[in-house]
């Protein structure tokens, strides 16, 4: 599939922003993959669930998911969006500490979770400095302390990308509090359990 045709196919799931196939730098032929760029995280989550698992005129079943930073490009690739993601987070003392979280899931994944959730401010995923990988954990910031706690009944334990959000009230050190959650862990920020 060229450019153009990627392109026409994800526009049904939203507004496509940009489309690269990636080819081998020998033979000049595609790889057989390619990245999709959509307009917003809404629209990128429509298009996993439209396409994903979809079989191709070829026969070939398609993957679509959120891309994984290749292995030793993570400082590049990760590097401005990340900066970009501790600028972006709005702070409040009414937040909770997301633990449990996949490798892949982002700051605008976390927020796109808890987007029906009243008072949300902002949602932030942690990640390290010297590799930019996901440590597994992120806060999520509300209004009030009413709109943190409906949210923490509301979402603790709901999926998200495959593993169940453990959720607690997080204390303005950066720690979380025992007990928010319906799970009774406490997981403290820098151990998360780590995904499968």
């Amino acid at each position: 599939m060229t450019p153009s045709n990627l392109s026409d196919v994800f526009s049904e799931a939203g507004t496509v922003t940009s489309v690269e196939v990636v080819y081998d730098r020998v033979t000049d032929r595609s790889r057989g993959f390619a990245f999709v760029t959509l307009a917003s995280a809404d629209e990128a989550w429509a298009a996993i669930r439209m396409f994903d698992g979809s079989v191709t005129t070829g026969g070939r079943t398609v993957k679509v998911n959120f891309p994984e930073v290749p292995r030793g490009g993570e400082r590049e690739v990760m590097g401005p969006r990340l900066r970009e993601a501790r600028r972006g987070f709005v702070d409040s003392p009414h937040k909770l500490y997301a633990g449990n979280l996949s490798w892949v899931v982002s700051s605008d994944a976390l927020r796109a979770a808890f987007a029906g959730c009243a008072g949300l401010l902002s949602a932030k995923v942690v990640y390290e400095r010297d590799t930019a990988r996901s440590r597994g954990y992120g806060f999520v910031s509300f209004a009030s302390a009413e709109d943190a706690q409906s949210a923490l009944s509301a979402m603790d334990g709901v999926e998200l990308e495959g593993r169940p959000l453990r959720l607690n009230v997080a204390m303005n050190n950066g720690s979380a509090r025992a007990g928010g959650g319906s799970s009774g862990e406490l997981e403290a920020a820098g151990t998360p359990t780590a995904p499968p």
